[in-house]
């Protein structure tokens, strides 16, 4: 064999080698690529819920809601239908994050006034409903972010909170200041109006 065979048999040889043994490689912890992808996307949990109409409790069609959780925030998304044109809904993040000390499954509005429950209601946006009668609300909250937050804590344990997304009626349009406060109070334009809880979608741990 000549000398520049050998010298590339020896190359081929130490590629193949290497090769091998990069294959064969896991992290530092232990897992495989696969696996530590799998455990990364396990940290996270998703939940999609039907829209309830209030106060008759009724599933609505055509609607739903989604929630994402992982350690030290959510992200959440939803979407309702046969709201009146004109007027300004807003919608809130019911938020309670020791369920297990709520009087019932699923916790009620009437939770948050028990300490124990470390209850709280956030807005996370307000529109003026246009002539399709839809609306679509989306947000993101981190840990103990109590931005648009009507009472408590705001959010404290992502994994094992019960969290309720709820659409609230403003009633119609006002004018002025009192225009902004419907888009962003829990009660923003009522008086004169009346503001009620016209939506729900409930995400259980």
């Amino acid at each position: 064999m000549s000398k520049h065979r050998l010298i590339r048999l020896l190359m081929i040889t130490s590629c193949i080698t290497a090769l091998g043994a990069l294959m064969t490689l896991t992290p530092a912890s232990g897992k495989a690529p696969a696996a530590s992808f799998a455990a990364d996307n396990a940290s996270e949990k998703i939940s999609i819920r039907p829209v309830l109409v209030l106060p008759s409790g009724t599933v609505q069609n055509a609607a739903g809601s989604q929630l994402i959780r992982d350690k030290d925030s959510i992200y959440a998304s939803i979407t309702t239908k046969g709201l009146n044109p004109g007027w300004v809904y807003t919608a809130w993040f019911g938020i309670f994050n020791n369920p297990d000390q709520c009087a019932t499954r699923p916790c009620s509005a009437a939770d948050f006034a028990n300490p124990a429950v470390m209850g709280s209601r956030l807005n996370f946006g307000g529109r003026l409903i246009g002539l399709d009668e839809t609306a679509t609300y989306s947000a993101y909250l981190g840990l103990e972010d109590t931005t648009g937050a009507f009472d408590g804590p705001g959010l404290l344990d992502p994994k094992h909170a019960e969290i309720h997304l709820v659409v609230r009626s403003h009633g119609p349009a006002l004018m002025g200041p009192a225009f902004t406060d419907q888009l962003s109070l829990f009660n923003g334009g009522c008086p004169p109006n009346m503001c009620m809880n016209v939506r729900a979608s409930v995400h259980a741990p």
